[in-house]
């Protein structure tokens, strides 16, 4: 477990889920021959959740692991991120598990190289997974608690139990809403074999079916949110630059559109400057997405030097990596660090908190459209949404962006994600001559989203 490939690989994992709707009828048949104490409604319910989530696990990815606490520490039965009230009792039915050889069981350790501790990992054992590739289909309508929490408040990094509020309750209507629309909908990749992605740190992200909008804030500071939670939400710079063209939503023409060409008019907002940034090609190097990563990364940093050195060693995080360090110096030097317009800006003396303002401008969007059903995802600073919904979208996200920003005009440049044939062949055509292009993978992914009202 110490070797890189095994820390790699056991890095690829996620936390166990609280918040799982039990009274899936899946469950039933992989529950009845487990536990011989019938009567025991507590073990029962522990059973459930964690069959549910081992199964959930492995259906993103057959190689993933799912993150579980041995210590009675980590169960908060009462709080309200956890409505199934779920307890420490779930030590006892992973051990449970265990003992019958249903998982595979990884313990905790100190994390010599993080220097962090590490949770247990679990995942279901051969035995167990012959059980679940017998199920057919987990509605995924369904799979959340109805009363799941949606709205996620930290303080210094830990979940607070916080007050309802009409802020909060609006909010949470709005996530409810939002998050039935996901279940019902799929952004994929048509190409894309694996059930998962590797980012530029090699770190894993399944491309999950189950995926959950959270509406997050710190207790601090609650009007700066960041809407999160779903895979596409842990796209790098890098691995987003190799597939923003190839997202598609349900099998349908997708076209997307960037906040990022307005981060100069965000700026002059927060600002007493006027900043003008036209989102085209500025060098040979650099292209506007990551002109203004870099010119955020440096207004983050401390001073020229760590600025260099830390845009440097991140290279490949930045799609960098086929260009020398001269090369890029040179760009960053002339395009950032000498725009006078941005010195007011350098090194900490503004707070541009330009995540939370793209999340705002988010949330607003998917709150005028609670009333028309229309598939749309924010990924990084993109918004995408089926094509022949363009003159719909824009009209809304110009309302937004006219109340946010202050604008008197705007032009919003939309493009057009890879086609896929979507326009050219008949459906039965296209699938059974394509099999380049639409994977086993993506195809199943259709069929387990029941979006046949799309086809």
């Amino acid at each position: 477990m110490k070797s890189k490939t095994d820390q790699l690989d056991f890095d690829f994992s996620r936390n166990i889920d609280f918040q799982r709707n039990l009274d899936l009828d899946i469950l039933n048949e992989s529950i009845k021959n487990i536990s011989e104490k019938r009567n025991n409604s507590l073990l029962l319910k522990h059973l459930r959740l964690l069959i549910l989530e081992l199964y959930i696990c492995w259906s993103e990815s057959e190689s993933q692991f799912l993150c579980v606490s041995m210590s009675k520490r980590g169960y908060h039965s009462k709080s309200r991120y956890n409505p199934n009230k779920i307890s420490s009792y779930m030590i006892r039915a992973i051990k449970l598990l265990q003992q019958k050889s249903l998982i595979e069981f990884f313990p905790g350790f100190f994390d010599s190289r993080t220097k962090k501790s590490r949770l247990s990992r679990i995942r279901a054992s051969k035995l167990l997974v012959r059980n679940f590739e017998n199920i057919k289909f987990l509605d995924s309508n369904n799979f959340n608690h109805s009363r799941r929490e949606f709205i996620l408040i930290y303080n210094k990094g830990q979940l607070v139990e916080y007050s309802d509020s009409y802020e909060t309750n609006e909010a949470s209507e709005v996530l409810k809403y939002y998050n039935n629309l996901i279940s019902k909908n799929l952004i994929d990749i048509p190409d894309q074999d694996d059930k998962f992605l590797i980012r530029g740190d090699k770190k894993k992200i399944a491309i999950s079916n189950f995926s959950s909008c959270s509406y997050s804030s710190d207790v601090n500071d609650p009007n700066n949110v960041i809407l999160d939670g779903c895979w596409w939400n842990r796209l790098d710079l890098n691995l987003f630059f190799k597939i923003k063209n190839r997202l598609i939503i349900n099998n349908k023409p997708t076209s997307h559109f960037s906040f990022l060409d307005y981060f100069g008019q965000y700026l002059t907002k927060i600002s007493d400057t006027n900043i003008i940034l036209k989102p085209k090609i500025f060098s040979s190097v650099l292209n506007f997405d990551q002109l203004c990563y870099l010119t955020m990364k440096c207004f983050r940093s401390k001073n020229n030097l760590s600025f260099f050195k830390s845009v440097l060693v991140e290279k490949e995080k930045y799609n960098l990596h086929e260009f020398s360090n001269t090369e890029i110096k040179n760009a960053v030097k002339i395009l950032v660090l000498d725009n006078k317009s941005f010195e007011p800006f350098f090194y900490k003396k503004v707070n541009v908190t330009w995540d939370e303002f793209v999340s705002k401008c988010f949330f607003s969007l998917i709150n005028k459209f609670k009333n028309v059903n229309m598939p749309i995802y924010l990924v990084r600073d993109k918004v995408y949404f089926p094509s022949n919904k363009e003159s719909l979208i824009l009209e809304k996200v110009e309302e937004v962006l006219f109340n946010l920003l202050d604008l008197k005009s705007l032009k919003i440049d939309c493009k057009k994600s890879f086609d896929f044939g979507f326009e050219n062949k008949s459906l039965f055509a296209r699938f059974i001559t394509s099999d380049k292009k639409f994977t086993k993978r993506y195809l199943d992914n259709l069929k387990y989203m029941r979006t046949e009202k799309y086809l």
